[in-house]
């Protein structure tokens, strides 16, 4: 886990649960076949790969949001209710290791933004419309709170497909 120093005793917290996030999630797909990448534990339920690319696009949006503009090049397929997200359309989706390369390109800048954030930029009005958000210090805790909801998600479906837990 790299620092997470900052001006900010609100974004340090912050930056610290991407940190940690952002190393199990990295783990959770180690290893993993293309055909394990997806699997779902219910028909209703998205797979891995889905969820990792929807990390990742969350976190380049979070990165627009933060003044520094990344494009995955994916369009919107890791968005929020995205078509049928099945294997017979695998054709529409990165491969793992693209994911993973991309996720470690945001990661050093999502990083190095959070920590440069300082107080007075925390309590600017929030731009985005996220339930009780109303500076963009309540954004940043509620993407930590949607990443961190998503790493787990992929520690459980890692978990179901045989291999060892990533904590604990």
């Amino acid at each position: 886990m790299t620092s997470t120093t900052s001006t900010s005793a609100v974004a340090a917290p912050i930056a610290m649960i991407f940190s940690f996030n952002e190393e199990l999630a990295l783990r959770a797909l180690e290893g993993l076949t293309p055909d394990e990448m997806w699997k779902t534990p219910t028909e209703r339920s998205n797979p891995m790969l889905w969820i990792a690319g929807h990390l990742v696009q969350t976190r380049a949006m979070l990165l627009r949001v933060l003044g520094d503009p990344v494009d995955t090049g994916w369009g919107n397929v890791f968005e929020r209710g995205a078509a049928a997200i099945t294997r017979d359309a695998a054709d529409r989706y990165p491969s793992r290791d693209e994911i993973v390369r991309v996720m470690r390109e945001i990661i050093p800048r999502l990083r190095d933004r959070l920590t440069s954030l300082d107080d007075s930029s925390l309590a600017q009005p929030a731009t985005m419309q996220l339930p009780g958000a109303t500076t963009v210090a309540d954004e940043l805790a509620f993407f930590a709170l949607h990443d961190s909801y998503h790493t787990g998600q992929l520690a459980y479906l890692r978990k179901a497909l045989g291999y060892p837990g990533l904590a604990g």
